[in-house]
């Protein structure tokens, strides 16, 4: 019989993407104010146009260094001899030291420097994270499933995940607007408020403790309670990707993730400069966040009722259809208020509630997928596959800085010293950009085959397929020795071999 998971595990699985997302929402939110504004402040326009040209390559390079490094990290992980603590947890802590460390070095605000002098600073550091990163999320994401197969309680996982990394966005979203700015004056003697790099990679260092802290709770919180076929840990990187390439829920699932990233990054890290140059308001970025985030808060008691109900595929699909109603209304209409701004970022973050709150169970659904069309259990490359999706969308929204450069933005003529054209080009990028990812997220969940009714009987088949691999007495669990031993896990039943048929029939059948 199954182990149900208890409170502390869902507590220690959600805290763990609180240490993720704590610094990855001040990355997402302030690396490019911190370029721009910090280290690009003294670059006269056309220094600071072809600066801003460079930071959008170098984080596009991250991207696509990416895309050789986390297939990798998953496949690693996946073929790694499993310790006594299980196969994906202790990366928490193999990884999570240097990342905090990371998170605060791409912040340093070093004085002085020239135009390729930064160039290089970024590059080195911000390469660093990114891998530092894929260290920690592609093992924690697999290791949801290896702690529990219960439907009910991955979509609980999910939940608590999007709950740690709603907490972990707060201090970025919400503290930092009111802490790393300093009172300053333009040329006209006009008090006006700049980004402080000093105050700011204090706040990092902050984070930065939080994040060990965060990683350190994690790994004693959570356990694996199922084992990892050996079998599975042969699969050649090359065999899998094509499998996965093939799944039809996996490419959807995974295009519409990316978007997902995409439009959460780009959107906190443009309407930084929205409320900076067009309203002129940078303290009210504390209340665009809560009107993001509180949505969220609000539907988490009611999303697995919902989701019984309706479905996860179904009520994404309601969700994006109000935010997207929501961005074109923000679009056609030059809103001159900061506040009514604010209240249709409340409709558009209650729109893409579901769908945040539901990613996470949603990559497990499409990971059984995979299993259910191959015959072979490969959550961490499928997971990892997933991810590097998710890191093309942090490429996607990597676009910004040289957006603002098209449309003028000059760092060195503070916030209220930019054209007209500039400014009103700001707001076009702020609603815009949005506005085609969400239409996008929507004609994908359209498309999406795994509807509630398809979901289900995805389930049964893949129940049958498990029960006749491993047998009756199903996996094997996972048993933290209370004195030292040799780690062993034992075998599960071997899955079939590379090329093997699975439940479908022939590899890669649409399920």
């Amino acid at each position: 019989m199954e182990k149900k998971l208890g409170l502390k595990s869902y507590i220690g699985y959600g805290v763990a993407d609180l240490g993720n997302n704590i610094a990855f929402a001040a990355v997402g939110s302030y690396l490019t104010v911190f370029y721009s504004d910090v280290l690009g402040a003294k670059f006269d326009e056309a220094t600071a146009a072809t600066w801003l040209t460079a930071v959008t390559a170098i984080m596009i390079i991250a991207r696509i260094w990416d895309a050789i490094n986390d297939p990798i990290m998953g496949w690693l992980a996946q073929r790694a001899k499993p310790s006594k603590y299980g196969k994906f947890r202790q990366y928490l802590l193999i990884g999570g030291i240097p990342l905090a460390l990371s998170a605060v070095l791409m912040f340093a605000p070093i004085p002085d420097m020239s135009l390729a002098e930064c160039i290089v600073f970024a590059f080195f550091t911000y390469i660093a994270y990114g891998m530092l990163y894929t260290v920690v999320l592609v093992p924690y994401g697999s290791l949801a499933t290896v702690m529990t197969r219960n439907q009910n309680e991955r979509s609980r996982l999910s939940i608590a995940r999007s709950i740690g990394g709603g907490i972990g966005g707060v201090p970025a979203g919400i503290l930092f607007p009111l802490l790393v700015y300093s009172t300053a004056y333009n040329a006209a003697g006009e008090e006006i408020k700049l980004l402080d790099g000093n105050k700011l990679v204090i706040c990092m260092a902050v984070i930065a403790v939080i994040m060990l802290a965060s990683y350190t709770i994690a790994f004693f919180f959570t356990k694996e309670n199922f084992e990892y076929p050996p079998a599975a840990q042969q699969t050649k990187l090359t065999v899998a990707l094509k499998s996965l390439v093939r799944n039809k829920p996996f490419v959807i699932m995974s295009l519409a993730g990316m978007l997902l990233i995409a439009s959460s990054m780009y959107i906190n890290s443009i309407d930084v400069y929205l409320f900076n140059v067009y309203y002129q308001k940078e303290g009210m970025m504390t209340f665009v966040t809560i009107a993001t985030y509180a949505p969220m808060v609000v539907m988490i008691p009611f999303t697995e009722v919902v989701i019984k109900k309706v479905g996860k595929k179904e009520i994404c699909v309601y969700g994006l259809i109000l935010s997207v109603i929501a961005t074109l209304v923000m679009t056609a209409w030059r809103i001159p208020n900061p506040w009514i701004f604010i209240a249709f970022c409340f409709l558009q973050g209650a729109g893409v509630s579901f769908f945040t709150l539901e990613i996470w169970a949603l990559a497990m659904d499409v990971i059984d997928c995979h299993e259910l069309a191959t015959g072979r259990r490969e959550e961490a490359i499928g997971y990892a596959a997933f991810t590097f999706m998710r890191k093309i969308g942090q490429a996607i929204a990597a676009i910004a800085p040289a957006l603002l450069g098209v449309v003028g933005y000059v760092a060195q003529k503070g916030y209220g010293g930019q054209s007209a054209e500039t400014v009103d080009g700001i707001y076009l990028l702020a609603t815009v950009v949005p506005l085609i990812m969400f239409a996008l997220m929507l004609v994908l969940m359209l498309v999406y085959p795994l509807g509630k009714k398809k979901d289900a009987e995805m389930r049964e088949k893949l129940a049958a397929l498990r029960a006749e691999r491993d047998g009756e007495t199903s996996d094997k669990v996972f048993a933290e020795p209370e004195s030292a031993d040799d780690g062993s896990l034992g075998e599960d039943a071997a899955a079939p071999e590379e090329g093997e048929s699975g439940a479908l029939g022939k590899e890669g059948e649409e399920i």
